[in-house]
């Protein structure tokens, strides 16, 4: 039985875990090959064989993406391995949270060398080689704080609202061409990032002794539970679909509700 992703080649980054695995994995499952890519090699290596003692195909790949020469590589190694690049996903990202007098400068520009630089060198890698073969999806991780604002999260609010205005501004451009882009933004997700980074910083910042922020923001979900990896890759999938070739441009929340716009 045909799949939906049968023949397409994709290249993730940040696969190694959360999010990036979820989608890598969902893809293979629908047919697709995929380039796992991440800064940490074991973690991509780990998922690009669990996607093959599955059945899938998969590779993994080390991308550092504030590198350009490492997004360079991390496309020929996919086109290498299987064939010119049908979907980018670009996932890699990192999240903290600070008062704004405490926001460190190192930390920000790291913040937005990885999650904006990052993002628009891979939309950047995948125009270049999509364009000309006149068809793609770009796919971009964005948030919920790309959308509305959350205190102690000047840094990360900025970085995701700028992956949004990225993915709209490329999304006109490369239309005529028929390459697509989008953004999908998740809500509170059971990751390393909520549960490891932001949870503990946010939890103390807020001043909180008996519930933790997650707690917190988990009981305003109106659909009344919190993300799972695989709930952004459902997503991801449709859009990446031939099912979607009439949508691009968009912010598509996928987070149960918290921001209905």
């Amino acid at each position: 039985m045909a799949k939906g992703l049968d023949g397409k080649v994709t290249v993730i980054t940040g696969a190694g875990r959360g999010i990036g695995q979820a989608i890598a994995e969902r893809f293979a499952a629908e047919g697709a090959s995929v380039l796992v890519a991440d800064v940490d090699t074991e973690a991509a290596e780990a998922v690009a064989a669990g996607i093959a003692a599955s059945g899938g195909s998969a590779r993994a790949q080390a991308a550092d993406v504030r590198n350009p020469a490492d997004i360079t590589a991390m496309f020929e190694a996919a086109e290498t391995a299987f064939g010119p690049v049908d979907i980018v996903v670009n996932n890699a990202g990192i999240g903290g949270a600070s008062s704004i007098a405490e926001q460190s400068m190192d930390a920000w520009d790291n913040m937005f060398a990885i999650n904006v630089r990052g993002v628009f060198l891979g939309v950047q890698e995948a125009a270049r080689r999509m364009e000309p073969r006149g068809s793609g999806i770009i796919i971009n991780i964005a948030s919920a704080a790309g959308k509305i604002a959350r205190p102690y999260m000047a840094c990360y609010c900025a970085t995701k609202h700028a992956v949004i205005g990225i993915t709209r501004s490329t999304a006109m451009e490369l239309a005529p061409s028929g390459v697509r882009v989008v953004a999908l933004c998740p809500g509170i997700v059971d990751t390393r990032l909520w549960r490891e980074d932001l949870n503990p910083d946010l939890t103390e910042l807020e001043g909180r002794e008996d519930e933790s922020a997650w707690d917190v923001r988990v009981a305003g979900i109106p659909i009344g539970r919190h993300q799972v990896p695989a709930d952004v890759a459902n997503a991801a999938y449709m859009l990446a679909s031939d099912d979607a070739s009439y949508i691009t441009g968009i912010s598509l929340s996928v987070d149960g509700g918290m921001v209905l716009h």
